[in-house]
Order: structure tokens, then C-alpha cells, then sequence
């Protein structure tokens, strides 16, 4: 029951006014006054000297707090080393992370570099292939020029009314057509010659590679 208290060290007992709490019933757990224990409602109860009750108390209620304060720093103690593990996987996340990126790069250099190199492999020999049908173009067509020429040279010959001017020019001009005929123009890039499908690339088992890069475990 709540007790009135005129002083901190004078509480007195509600049900006997003049009588000072000076004894402590255990099995009620309340301080109470010796008439209380004598004739009242604790004469049935095993009773103890209120600062026996006090001083254990307050022993108990000390060795508490300080169970409370040991516990409390070992929670701040797990605190601070988990939010430390904490800064420490951002930490090791963003060095892999940049790892990651750096060995990547490199896959892609290679690559690059590669791409590059197969390239100029395409660009050598298709350089190599218009310059040689060039080539037999230009030939080719100095023939042509040098052959339409002669035909009409020839035809200016033809229209010679006089036979002997005629005769003086005929045997060089036979002689010309005999050796432009004989003029070999076989010489001409052999079938399929501007075929580059030789420079196809199957690149499937390299993707699926790539598809397989994983951590390593127990790295």
C-alpha cells in the first residue's frame, strides 16, 4: 500500500499513525510498522529489520545496474565491431569492384587489339587484290586504246584510192594487225578470285567462354 511519508528517515504506518516502518514482511514484499507484525495485517508473516532488507537490496539493485552497464558495453562493443565489418565490405566492395573493372578493360583491349589485327589482314590482301585488277584493267585498256587506233588506221587505209600509196603502207599496217592479234590477253583474276569469305571468323566458342567467366572460389 502506499505509504505517507513525512520525512525521508520518519515514513510512518498508515494503519497505526504513530508507529515508524522499521520492519520489512518478506513474504509480502512491503515494509511495514512492528504493530502491523504484532496485531495487524503481517502478524502471520516472517518479518525482517528494514535495513538488513535495505542493505541487500540495495546490493542486489547495484549488482543489477552494473550487470546492465556490463551488458550495455558489450552491446556497444558488438555495435561498433559490426558497423567497423560493415565499412569494411563497402570498403572491399568497391577495391573488387575496381579489380573487376580493370580485368575487364583488358578483356577488351584484346579484343580490340584483335579486331584490329584481323582487320588489316582483310585490308592487305583486299589492297592486293583491286591492285592486281587494276592493274589488268589498265593493261587491258592501253590494248583496247592501241587496238582502236590501228582499226582506224586501217580503215584510213582501206580508203587509199591510189594502189601504189596503198601498197607503201599495206605490209606495215598487215604486219601491226598480225602482231596485235597475237597480243596474249588471257591474263584475268581466276574464278571466285574476289571471294573474302576466307577472312570469316566463328567467334560462338569465344562468346560462350565469355559467358562462363565466374569468381573464383576459394580465392
Amino acid at each position: 500500500r502506499p505509504l505517507h511519508a513525512k520525512a525521508e528517515q520518519h515514513l510512518m504506518c498508515e494503519e497505526h499513525e504513530d508507529e515508524r516502518i522499521n520492519i520489512y514482511c518478506l513474504r509480502c514484499e512491503a515494509p511495514t510498522c512492528s504493530l502491523c507484525k504484532v496485531f495487524g495485517a503481517h502478524k502471520d508473516c516472517e518479518v525482517a529489520p528494514l535495513p538488513a532488507v535495505y542493505q541487500r537490496q540495495k546490493s542486489e539493485l547495484s549488482d543489477g545496474i552494473a550487470m546492465l552497464v556490463a551488458g550495455n558495453d558489450r552491446i556497444q562493443a558488438i555495435i561498433t565491431q559490426m558497423e567497423e565489418i560493415c565499412r569494411t565490405i563497402e570498403e572491399n566492395g568497391r577495391r573488387q569492384k575496381q579489380h573487376l573493372g580493370l580485368r575487364f578493360d583488358s578483356l577488351y583491349s584484346i579484343l580490340e587489339e584483335r579486331k584490329k589485327e584481323l582487320l588489316q589482314s582483310i585490308a592487305r590482301e583486299q589492297e592486293t587484290k583491286v591492285q592486281r585488277v587494276r592493274g589488268l584493267i589498265r593493261q587491258y585498256g592501253d590494248h583496247l586504246e592501241a587496238s582502236s587506233k590501228l582499226v582506224e588506221s586501217a580503215i584510213q587505209a582501206m580508203e587509199e584510192p591510189q594502189m601504189a600509196v596503198y601498197l607503201q603502207h599495206s605490209k606495215e599496217l598487215l604486219k601491226k594487225i598480225t602482231d596485235m592479234s597475237k597480243v596474249s590477253m588471257s591474263s584475268r583474276p581466276e574464278p571466285g578470285y574476289e571471294n573474302m569469305d576466307h577472312f570469316s571468323i566463328n567467334v560462338d566458342y569465344v562468346a560462350e567462354m565469355l559467358r562462363t567467366i565466374e569468381f573464383q572460389t576459394g580465392a
